[in-house]
């Protein structure tokens, strides 16, 4: 009886120990959330763009240190209202994403990645740069996490080929005053570690794109979504107010008819002019 009670003791005291120290986890989680809410708070209410990047740097930084501790890839961040936060369908990739917005109206990301390479292993942890300003040919390129096409990523699609799970990651822009956009980039891992944005999935004819970028009036509204009872990406189609406006992007908009993508022999294939009328819920 005796033995038993000791390892009664010792169970519980294991218990008490482990709740403990999960309590000063999560004590300080709390913590550093509540200090990075009042960071966004105070980058939101500056009228500084200087002021701003610092913020932002200093947001930055404190989410790299948090993010390095694994429990925090379930941790729910709700206080965090200005950051963005969405788990892949499979839950090994978690994304955080927010932008600067700057006094003439125009943006700059930022973003991090969690990234479990298998299920139960520790999330290894990417801070994504915005060089959407340095990009040349966007459509074309194939990026890595210091020259990420920026963007506010609010849907992911996972699809399977050749063995290799890619990310399909829907984001928002709101480029500036004149123009805003909406992206569909790929995101995979070579070698199970190395984060690649960007491959030549998206056909559109006889042309292949390695991303796919929206651009329209800042005035209006552009869907963009993954459908899955039609499997596929439907969005607006989008077209210009005037004939003569052609290719000013400022003045397109939807124009009430729908595209898609859907991945068939390997590609995501362009599907012009979708009725979707009584789709299901």
């Amino acid at each position: 009886m005796v033995v038993i009670r000791k390892l009664y003791g010792v169970a519980a005291l294991l218990m008490i120990c482990e709740w403990m120290c999960t309590a000063q986890a999560q004590g300080s989680h709390n913590t550093l959330e509540t200090s990075l809410h009042q960071l966004f708070s105070e980058m939101v209410q500056s009228g500084s763009d200087a002021i701003k990047e610092d913020l932002c740097e200093s947001i930055a930084a404190n989410l790299d240190s948090l993010l390095h501790d694994p429990a925090t890839f379930d941790h729910p961040f709700d206080v965090l209202k200005n950051l963005g936060k969405i788990y892949s369908p499979d839950r090994r990739i978690r994304f955080y994403t927010w932008n600067l917005q700057y006094r003439e109206r125009s943006n700059r990301y930022y973003g991090f990645i969690q990234y479990k390479p298998k299920e139960g292993e520790v999330p290894l942890v990417y801070r994504l740069y915005d060089d959407s300003d340095n990009t040349e040919d966007p459509e074309d390129a194939v990026l890595n996490h210091e020259s990420w096409y920026g963007a506010l990523i609010y849907e992911i699609v996972e699809q399977m080929h050749n063995g290799i799970t890619y990310y399909i990651t829907l984001g928002y822009d709101p480029c500036d005053l004149f123009i805003s956009r909406k992206i569909i980039d790929v995101l995979h891992f070579e070698e199970g570690t190395e984060p690649v944005f960007g491959h030549p999935f998206f056909r559109e004819g006889n042309d292949v794109h390695s991303r796919i970028v929206f651009e329209y009036s800042a005035k209006v509204q552009m869907a963009l979504n993954w459908v899955s009872s039609l499997n596929m990406i439907v969005f607006d189609h989008l077209s210009p107010e005037r004939p003569s406006y052609t290719g000013n992007y400022q003045f397109y908009g939807p124009d009430f008819s729908y595209d898609g993508f859907k991945f068939e022999n390997g590609f995501w294939n362009l599907t012009e002019d979708i009725d979707i009328r009584n789709i299901p819920e």
